[in-house]
């Protein structure tokens, strides 16, 4: 069985995936590269120097909510959410088609709740003003990060089942 068997896209991108992949991968590769750096001069600082970086922890929270919201949308459109498959390939294509539906769906619903409780966890940490332990960064961006990250999610795996 070919790769599109088993729900990934084809192989010919069309456009608008392209200017959504594009920026989401830019954005995600810069953070990976920032959490690298701060970890690893962290650790070289700690060690050699005995000079940790201040508040490096409270960045790489921040900076691991980010990449987790960029992930999200880039898992759905590389088709690589979790799906086994075995049983309902071998039902009638008919039952396949909309048992797909329904998971998509469901998903849709469940990524959409996801971004809701991120939204409204976001107006509560401003009330409140959470922030990190040392730095006092405010959590609010982070879970505008993540409710925005699972909204594009949700978008995309319904765009993804009705264009395949």
């Amino acid at each position: 069985m070919s790769k599109q068997d088993f729900g990934a896209p084809s192989q010919t991108s069309s456009g608008w995936r392209h200017r959504i992949e594009v920026p989401l991968v830019m954005c995600g590769a810069l953070i990976i590269f920032a959490l690298m750096g701060l970890s690893v001069t962290d650790a070289l600082m700690r060690s050699f120097l005995n000079k940790p970086i201040f508040g490096a922890n409270d960045y790489a929270q921040i900076l691991l909510s980010y990449g987790v919201s960029a992930s999200f949308p880039l898992c759905v459109l590389a088709g690589r959410l979790i799906a086994i498959d075995t049983i309902v390939l071998m039902m009638p294509k008919a039952m396949q088609f909309w048992l797909d539906w329904l998971v998509t769906g469901l998903g849709a619903i469940m990524l959409s709740y996801l971004a809701w409780r991120a939204f409204l966890n976001a107006l509560e940490a401003a009330l409140f003003a959470e922030a990190t332990l040392l730095l006092q960064l405010p959590y609010g961006p982070s879970y505008y990060a993540i409710a925005i990250g699972c909204g594009l999610s949700a978008i995309l795996i319904v765009l993804e089942r009705v264009f395949r």
